[in-house]
């Protein structure tokens, strides 16, 4: 009898270790699943001013372009650019293609001068992003301001191929002072679509909290 009991509690002891075991390796197999769902870090390659950033799984992996002067992920309603300016549209201007403000601050001033023209700025803050100082700032329009932020490339069409603020959505926007020349980047909520823009821009400066200039 005693040979027995001690057979079925050996059983039952290695059952419950085993199943210990089993819990411990799920946890840690979810535990590294989630990490790599949630983000990824992300060396870019051809941008002008190299950098590295953290990227949500929201954004998914890649980029959907990484060239010269553009950098951007683009995922469903999910957006998030950054633009070196080959050439700005400056509102209420002749409407020809002009050179971008050369400096961090003449960019943060020419933002600030297209409030004469439809752009309403908001929730404005001094910040810094990957050691540079920056300025945040929100963005809306009640009129389409095509190339208002720039374009990535000197021939590109303002309409199809250029930035800027466009009515119905509102956009979390940086001016960065990169090692080179001024780097703007930002995320567009649509708000038609969105109800509640704070989870976009918590994701937009959340990455930017990541960025390394190389």
């Amino acid at each position: 009898m005693r040979a027995r009991q001690l057979a079925v509690s050996t059983v039952a002891a290695c059952v419950l270790l085993a199943a210990a075991a089993c819990g411990g390796g799920a946890e840690r197999a979810a535990k590294s699943s989630h990490s790599t769902a949630v983000s990824r870090t992300y060396t870019s390659r051809s941008f002008a001013t190299p950098l590295t950033i953290t990227v949500p799984a929201s954004l998914g992996a890649l980029p959907v372009s990484d060239t010269s002067t553009f950098l951007t992920w683009v995922k469903s309603s999910n957006k998030v650019r950054f633009l070196l300016p080959a050439v700005v549209y400056r509102p209420g201007g002749s409407g020809s293609p002009e050179k971008p403000p050369a400096t961090y601050k003449g960019y943060v001033a020419f933002l600030h001068d297209q409030a004469g023209y439809h752009a309403n700025w908001q929730d404005e803050k001094p910040t810094t992003v990957g050691g540079r100082a920056a300025t945040l700032l929100t963005g809306t329009t009640n009129e389409p301001m095509d190339g208002s932020l720039g374009c990535p490339t000197a021939e590109a069409d303002p309409d199809k191929d250029c930035f800027g603020l466009q009515p119905d959505y509102e956009l979390r926007v940086v001016v960065i002072d990169a090692p080179s020349r001024p780097l703007v980047a930002w995320t567009s909520i649509d708000l038609t679509q969105v109800q509640d823009p704070s989870a976009a821009v918590t994701r937009f400066e959340g990455m930017l909290r990541t960025v390394k200039f190389r």
